[in-house]
């Protein structure tokens, strides 16, 4: 298929919570996670996390929100590389445009303190050309220009997780 000027490859980045949701067995949506970065593993297509995505999941899984069991930062690392090892996934970080295109979201969607973590991440990711965010959190429709879409749930064009019976345990 011939691209013309203005079309570009998909690129997904994944948000912390789909990254926490197929680190932690625990999480309710565990396996939806990793079939959803399975699937994108295998898709062949780019796909990339935002360097703070990255340091929130650190920050978040070593925590003392999970009492006695925080993954060790050893684990909590070996899992984050395991990532970005990934043949297909790339890391993204502020570009040159960063600050403009920050002050832009954050003066049309009109947020402000802890949000201002989510604007940042959607700028890196307008910055690099992310073309979707998988996200489960719906703060980032805050942000228009930023499409999202959460794999977690599926839709109309994949089929539907298989959930376990009780004939199943």
């Amino acid at each position: 298929m011939n691209r013309g000027p203005g079309d570009r490859e998909a690129l997904i980045a994944v948000d912390t919570n789909i990254l926490l949701q197929a680190h932690r067995p625990e999480l309710p949506q565990h396996e939806a996670a990793l079939a959803a970065l399975e699937r994108l593993g295998l898709s062949g297509s780019t796909w990339c996390i935002a360097w703070p995505c990255a340091h929130e999941f650190l920050a978040v899984v070593t925590s003392k929100a999970f009492k006695d069991a925080a993954t060790p930062i050893d684990q909590a690392l070996a899992a984050l590389n395991a990532w970005i090892a990934h043949p297909q996934c790339r890391m993204i970080c502020e570009t040159a445009d960063h600050a403009q295109t920050l002050a832009g979201l954050l003066t049309r969607s009109g947020v402000s303190g802890g949000r201002v973590h989510d604007a940042r991440i959607a700028a890196i990711c307008l910055g690099n050309g992310v073309t979707e965010l998988w996200s489960a959190d719906r703060d980032f429709q805050m942000f228009p220009d930023l499409r999202t879409r959460n794999p977690l749930v599926p839709s109309l064009h994949e089929p539907l997780p298989r959930y376990r019976t009780r004939r199943d345990a």
